[in-house]
């Protein structure tokens, strides 16, 4: 009896297979990074074009400031030259006196005008009534009988409200009559900049807040400490609530109130005073939000449009699939005993597997096999130098040199012995038998060590190391391995070439001491990486197996240093060895201790 048909979703999600799930993560996947990249893209462009506007507004503002201070601190020097003032000043307070500044404030348009003697009797006052500024008690007031220039000053006429004046002395054939003081006029661009929708203010030169777009951020700090400056206006400015500009992340952005805005600072020229513009960009933000918005609704009608062409084709689908269930049901038997066949393949996997996990081992033990081999084909073919030598001394009669010889065999069986013990550096931790020495010394013994193999080349060996002893903490035995090991490698190296040299030079430094072997042979090919990798060799078959590097940069490791490679510009390869200075070595010691 056939099953019944079943619903064409319901056969859908039945038949939806691996591949399908995969392909349907992956389109998610993409369509959620391709979301990303326009949010990232659609923002940076905002931003930009909000910074844009933000550097254009903010410009307008400082040179609106700029123009009124500068147009105040030309008339206030005019108005101190003008021919009227000493007149006034020699016949003293009058009607007239009153008549003649308020015709000057007019033709000025300042806000007020005020005249007093060198001795702060006060002559004229335009000032309006119940807003009148004692300026004779004042520093500034001093200054301008002191300094032939115009003397600006802030006077706070209540905490949320403050005013500005010029002040100039009056002077007549050298002689000080008295000060004249005009107000600035900056009240009228602060209700501009209050009329309009942007944040914008002006602080001095002690982050203190003159004039703003915000009436509740006059006389408020930028700075998280008591300014000094606000000590001096009076102790109720100190006890203001400070703004708070805090960096919601790297670039010109800012946080007040929990919005986000673009900070935009331009400098006056002018008492260091600076123009703040903040820029709002909710409103930017909200444009990237509406063209995401837009995208997001495209991508689901396309989603919506596939979903709904595999729906169709599941339907049609859905009854084969019914037709195809009894062919199924005949391929049970047949997969049953396909299962009892996997079962035994599987028995027989095991199998192999343990048989690769013998084969691992014969290769591990192999591989130091190779490695003893490797360490100790140096040693064996010095000995068989120095015997050949000792057996001709001894048939020349010559048994004094010769022992010279069998000791230096004997001090080679040390070696060799010190080297298979060596060889566990690849299982333990390295710093074992560290000890003060000068590394000049481990270049000598290598290079006497070596003197059989270079002895039978026309290799000139170039030593540049300094006059004084260079400190190093490590394994002098261990060190002494790898300098015979880069000297080989530089031997083979330079086998061809017509005029051989290896320079040894040692550089010395307040952390590091650093020996570099260099030879003008032909270099090596490929990463330099793969120099240090076990069994990697350049050498022909039978002449190397490809672990004297592999070795060398486990003990420099070891040692705390680090062993690399490279291609000179001039030609040869370079291989430097980095080994901490003996006294930064010590107090790592010390400070682990």
């Amino acid at each position: 009896m056939s099953e019944p048909i079943q619903p064409p979703a319901r056969a859908w999600l039945r038949s939806f297979n691996r591949t399908q799930a995969i392909l349907l993560g992956f389109v998610l996947v993409l369509t959620g990074a391709m979301l990303w990249i326009s949010a990232v893209i659609l923002t940076d462009r905002a931003l930009d074009r909000l910074r844009d506007r933000a550097e254009v507004r903010s410009t307008l503002y400082a040179n609106s400031i700029e123009s009124v201070l500068t147009t105040y601190t030309v008339a206030s020097a005019l108005l101190a030259q003008d021919r009227l003032l000493p007149n006034l000043l020699a016949g003293g307070a009058d009607e007239q006196a009153q008549l003649t500044l308020g015709g000057l404030q007019s033709s000025i348009g300042a806000p007020s005008i005020s005249l007093y003697t060198a001795t702060g009797t006060l002559i004229a006052d335009t000032q309006p009534e119940g807003q009148e500024v004692a300026h004779a008690l004042a520093p500034y007031f001093q200054l301008a009988l002191e300094q032939d220039i115009s003397i600006f000053a802030t006077v706070a006429v209540s905490e949320t409200e403050q005013r500005f004046f010029f002040a100039r002395r009056v002077q007549q054939s050298g002689t000080i009559l008295g000060v004249v003081i005009l107000e600035v006029d900056l009240a009228s661009i602060q209700r501009q900049w209050v009329a309009t929708p942007d944040e914008v203010f002006v602080t001095n030169a002690d982050d203190l807040i003159l004039l703003s777009s915000q009436p509740d951020w006059r006389y408020r700090s930028l700075t998280p400490f008591l300014d000094p400056l606000a000590v001096q206006l009076g102790a109720r400015f100190t006890l203001l609530p400070m703004l708070s500009l805090e960096p919601t992340q790297a670039g010109p952005r800012v946080a007040i109130n929990e919005q986000a805005f673009l900070r935009i600072d331009r400098a006056i020229d002018f008492r260091n005073w600076t123009v703040t513009y903040l820029a709002p960009e909710e409103e930017a933000l909200a444009n990237v939000s509406a063209v995401l918005a837009i995208e997001v609704m495209a991508l689901s009608l396309l989603l919506a449009g596939g979903l709904f062409v595999i729906s169709r084709r599941t339907a049609r689908k859905s009854l084969q699939i019914q037709r195809e269930s009894e062919e199924l049901r005949a391929l049970n038997a047949r997969l049953s005993s396909e299962i009892e066949e996997r079962m035994r393949v599987e028995q027989s996997l095991q199998a192999a597997e343990e048989s690769l996990e013998q084969s691992s081992k014969l290769a591990a033990l192999g591989q130091m096999s190779a490695a003893i081999s490797h360490e100790l084909n140096q040693p064996l073919a010095a000995m068989k130098t120095y015997l050949a030598g000792a057996q001709l001394l001894m048939q020349r009669n010559r048994p004094t040199e010769a022992l010279t010889s069998f000791q230096r065999i004997d001090d080679l069986i040390t070696r060799m012995g010190t080297i298979t013990r060596q060889l566990k550096s690849f299982a333990r931790k390295g710093g074992e038998g560290a000890s003060r020495f000068d590394i000049r010394s481990s270049i000598t013994n290598a290079l006497a060590i070596m003197a059989p193999q270079l002895g039978q080349t026309r290799v000139e060996i170039r030593r540049r190391e300094p006059d004084e002893p260079v400190m190093v903490r490590a394994d002098a035995m261990r060190i002494e391995q790898v300098f015979i090991n880069l000297l080989r490698n530089a031997l083979d190296a330079t086998r061809a070439t017509p005029e051989p040299w290896i320079e040894v030079e040692v550089f010395t430094g307040p952390q590091l001491v650093r020996v570099q072997f260099h030879d003008n042979g032909p270099g090596f090919e490929g990463p330099a990486g793969a120099l240090f990798e076990p069994f990697f060799t350049t050498k022909a078959p039978g002449e190397g197996v490809g672990l004297g590097l592999a070795i060398s940069s486990g003990i420099v490791r070891d040692m705390g240093g680090s062993l690399t490679a490279r291609n000179a510009t001039a030609g040869g390869a370079v291989f430097e060895i980095s080994l901490p200075h003996a006294d930064v070595a010590d107090l790592g010691e010390s400070d682990n201790e």
